[in-house]
């Protein structure tokens, strides 16, 4: 087990000293391990938690008499995911809120970073439900940072996709659209707590810790725009990626298309003259031969310069598109 205690407005590590007030002795954060939590089960609450904590998928929070109980659960571990650009794996962090007490298990290593994080920031913090909120917002600080890489990928793929490019980093994409899945119940489940916490905490959260929860549920209101805003853009450019496929498949039909006509006539010529019946037209004619060739150079000529004109070869289409931008 690992203890902290709030001291003079600020997280310190440790249990308080006999010399600290017993109001100050109260106000303490241990963090334990799944199994050392059992002796938390004082009521059905606490119990049923407990027995959701490995396989909760949302974040949540129940109230009861006393206290409220809980799960914190961060879809992706930061470090895992900047290093190797994956999903990760799903933090479960269980807690216990009293009036002068915070309880965490789970997830010890994330607990032991965000408290940590709090200790050396010198975070205000008079209460243990204010550790709580600055504990939920260290999951999430580092959110608007990722949600803006994921963007500028968004916006590079895009300009991509517009110049025409159809070979694009799609595992680069695939790993930026999963980097959003699961996000969307994430902030939901967060937001949900921090309302709950904020509106019906009782005796557990004072006045300057509703308005912590308040802020921290704007926040992530907030992160959950710009998500969905993210999630509409990929879809977008996975309609215009199929677009572009698509075109590109019609100019390889419309150029087959182009040359099947081109030899329809050739092929319609020889197959004519194949027949070799004895009474055909230029049959025993020196010159017959060279004359077939010429008309038939001559007929493909014209039907390439026809084509060519009526811009289905696609070189005149691809100089229309270079003129155009090059005049914006």
């Amino acid at each position: 087990m690992h203890s902290w205690h709030i001291e003079d407005g600020k997280l310190a590590r440790g249990t308080a000293t006999a010399e600290t007030s017993a109001d100050m002795q109260l106000q303490r954060i241990d963090v334990l391990a799944p199994d050392e939590g059992q002796h938390l089960q004082r009521n059905r609450t606490i119990d049923e938690m407990l027995r959701q904590l490995p396989h909760a998928a949302a974040p949540f929070v129940e109230l009861y008499a006393g206290g409220a109980a809980g799960v914190l659960i961060v879809p992706h571990d930061q470090e895992e995911r900047s290093a190797h650009g994956s999903e990760g794996r799903l933090s479960r962090t269980a807690f216990v809120l009293e009036p002068n007490t915070l309880h965490l298990m789970g997830d010890v290593e994330l607990c032991e970073r965000a408290l940590s994080f709090i200790e050396r920031e010198a975070i205000p913090v008079t209460h243990a439900a204010a550790v709580l909120c600055e504990l939920m917002r260290f999951t999430v600080r580092d959110h608007p940072a990722a949600l803006s890489l994921v963007r500028r990928d968004f916006e590079q793929l895009e300009e991509r996709l517009l110049e025409g490019r159809t070979r694009v980093d799609r595992a680069k994409m695939m790993s930026d659209v999963r980097r959003l899945l699961g996000l969307d119940t994430f902030y939901q489940g967060m937001s949900d707590i921090a309302a709950e916490l904020a509106e019906g905490g009782g005796g557990l959260v004072s006045d300057g810790g509703r308005l912590r929860f308040r802020s921290l549920e704007r926040q992530l209101d907030r992160l959950a725009t710009r998500l969905e805003s993210l999630q509409d853009y990929s879809l977008q450019l996975h309609s215009l990626y199929e677009e572009g496929i698509d075109i590109r498949q019609n100019s390889i039909m419309q150029l087959l298309t182009v040359i099947a006509t081109i030899f329809m006539p050739l092929t319609f010529i020889t197959s004519w003259y194949g027949m070799n019946f004895h009474n055909m037209a230029m049959i025993r004619a020196s010159w017959g031969y060279p004359l077939v060739v010429v008309v038939c150079v001559l007929l493909a000529f014209a039907e390439v310069l026809y084509f060519h004109r009526r811009g289905w070869l696609g070189s005149r289409r691809k100089k229309r598109t270079k003129h155009r931008r090059g005049k914006r």
